[in-house]
């Protein structure tokens, strides 16, 4: 139990702050319609939600 709290929680938790830091800075270099963020729709055309 010692050697997963003391050895693979602490490589997964750098793992996932690595992922994160790798997709976000690759969004700079996307082009820029891709790293826009989505559209926005209004999937309730017809229905009045008031």
């Amino acid at each position: 139990m010692n050697f997963i709290r003391q050895q693979i929680v602490p490589l997964v938790t750098i793992l996932i702050a690595l992922f994160g830091l790798v997709t976000v800075t690759a969004r700079s270099f996307i082009g820029n319609d891709l790293a826009a963020p989505a559209p926005m729709e209004n999937i309730y055309d017809g229905e009045n939600l008031g």
